[in-house]
């Protein structure tokens, strides 16, 4: 029996030392007017304590409880109140954790609040499926905005639209990096749930509740963006301020270098492991300014999530583009970016693209639109799971209107015949300068005859992209044509056609069929995949240009 007594403590003293050392209050348990304390950073990480009261406990068994408590003290003077970024505070009770902070009521006396008992959080652990919850949709989150560093207004603008399905608001910090703490994180520490790392920072803050000896960590006491599984990095933060607020407080503060990972995102709260990273998809951002002979540059990491990596890495390329800009004017500008990923198969993949734009009030709104639009369907696609593995942009951007229209096109060639190589005289007008010529070389179809209409355009590639993806959601892949039913469809083919789209800086020469030749095409064409249609028919052919080129004109071939 002694033996057996020496074994069960000493393996009670492996798994659960924690818990061993701190004490667990089960919410049947508590009573009105029982006395504590909770524990939060509101200055730099300095864990402070402040007293609290229990009130009740409402919910019940079948739906989840929770706890209503009244804070008091110095602490919560200075804080302005129980405010955002306390979520996960612990709550002792008598000397035994009973929860953490969760939940509040906007526009009200900001003493009071809602605990998520314990026993709930760290369920999360062993059972991460999503929790009953006793929540009130109108409660307020103990969560604080997403802090944004580094980020310009056009940058959060794009953050505060991607993001608004998740129903988080993004502040601007001004500043990304800065102070963190080199402290270990315990309960009642800060610490940061973050999407972006790097040059420019987002993320939200919280509380530390509950650490074990293996690193698993629980904050917050409710859900960050509900994500279930998740791969949040989860940062060491310092904290400014708590900024009072109509609604209510908030802390701000920095977001600091990654320490682990948050990988539960649930009703209860999120759950992580200190000391191991999530998945990231690397991207860097270079922008100049020919016009005022200014570059920049900036590099970070994104969480890679299909969900949201798009709007961050655009929100990124907007921020960078629009400082090194710093004008809300019209202008144009040139993009190259270049994505590698690996496909389910670890088949590599590749996306390198250059495009040119023009806008004439809102250029930087105008950039991110198709590199957002790429990353959605590679990661987003329905054909298999994408990796990305690295993302590189760089920009030009100019104050000059470099567009220019299509105003007339002849034929060089006075007797051209089928399966020639003819050259198309194209007179271009640009935006205040003089009309010039680019000769642009076509291949004669072999099997064509008589008259050979040809059709001289400018590109548009966006609209292409945005096409595809639409019929993409739809549908989960593309139309195989009659004869070519039985072939798989891949994602490389998508990756080749965006690889191949029109550029807004091309001229594009496309052979007119004749009405009885697009009869007898029109079949064909609606069993045609997506990815073809918009790439063009078999004789389309393009010549970039150093403009965005616009207009459309038609010329008359005659063959014998």
């Amino acid at each position: 029996m002694k033996v057996l007594f020496l074994f069960i403590c000493l393996f009670l003293s492996v798994v659960s030392p924690v818990l061993a050392r701190t004490p667990l209050m089960p919410v049947e348990n508590l009573k009105a007017g029982m006395q504590g304390y909770a524990k939060t950073v509101i200055s730099g990480d300095t864990i402070e304590t402040f007293p609290v009261e229990v009130l009740g406990v409402t919910g019940s068994e079948s739906m989840g409880y929770q706890i209503l408590i009244r804070a008091g003290g110095d602490v919560i003077a200075r804080s302005g109140g129980i405010s955002q970024g306390m979520s996960g505070s612990p709550v002792y009770i008598d000397g035994r954790l009973a929860g953490a902070i969760a939940y509040g009521t906007a526009f009200t006396d900001p003493h009071y609040c809602l605990l998520t008992p314990i026993h709930d959080m760290l369920d999360i652990l062993d059972k991460p499926e999503p929790h009953r919850t006793a929540g009130d949709v109108s409660l307020l989150p103990k969560g604080t905005p997403l802090l944004a560093g580094g980020f310009t207004p056009a940058g959060i603008s794009v953050l505060q639209e991607g993001l608004q399905p998740y129903g988080l608001a993004v502040a601007d910090t001004g500043v990304s990096g800065g102070v963190s703490s080199a402290k270990d994180l315990e309960p009642g520490s800060s610490v940061g749930a973050a999407l972006v790392q790097g040059d420019l920072t987002l993320g939200a803050l919280g509380t530390v509740t509950w650490t074990d000896e293996q690193g698993r960590i629980l904050a917050f006491g409710h859900p960050f963006m509900k994500r279930g599984d998740a791969g949040f990095f989860l940062t060491k933060t310092w904290v400014l301020a708590s900024l009072p607020n109509l609604q209510a407080a908030y802390k701000v503060g920095t977001i600091g270098a990654a320490a682990g990972m948050f990988n539960q995102d649930r009703a209860a709260g999120v759950a992580g492991q200190i000391g191991r990273l999530p998945a990231y998809i690397p991207l860097y951002v270079s922008v100049s300014d020919s016009t005022r002979s200014r570059n920049g540059s900036a590099r970070v990491k994104i969480i890679n999530d299909e969900q949201l990596a798009p709007t961050l890495t655009a929100s990124v390329l907007a921020s960078q583009a629009a400082k090194i800009a710093d004008h809300g004017t019209g202008g144009s500008a040139r993009i190259l970016f270049d994505i590698t990923a690996t496909g389910s198969k670890e088949e590599l993949l590749h996306v390198s693209r250059e495009n040119m734009y023009f806008d004439k009030s809102a250029l930087v709104k105008q950039l991110p639109a198709e590199l957002q639009e790429t990353v959605q369907v590679l990661l987003q696609n329905k054909l298999e799971k994408v990796r990305i593995t690295n993302i590189d942009v760089n920009v030009d951007v100019s104050t000059e209107t470099l567009v220019a229209e299509i105003k007339k096109v002849a034929v060089e060639e006075k007797e051209p015949k089928p399966g020639d190589t003819i050259h198309l005289k194209v007179t271009l007008k640009p935006y205040r300068g003089e009309e010039f010529i680019r000769k642009v070389p076509y291949k004669l179809p072999g099997d064509a005859a008589g008259e050979l209409r040809l059709n001289v355009r400018g590109g548009a590639s966006t609209a292409w992209i945005q096409e595809m993806l639409r019929k993409q959601k739809e549908e989960g892949e593309a139309h195989p044509k009659k004869e070519d039913k039985k072939k798989d469809v891949k994602l490389s083919d998508y990756v080749k056609e965006v690889n191949n789209a029109d550029r807004n800086n091309d001229i594009i020469v496309e052979y007119a069929p004749d009405q009885k030749r697009q009869a007898s095409l029109r079949e064909e064409e609606e069993e045609a995949s997506l990815a073809a249609l918009l790439a063009g028919g078999r004789n389309k052919q393009s010549v970039a240009i150093d403009y965005i080129v616009d207009g459309e004109q038609k010329v008359t071939v005659r063959l014998p």
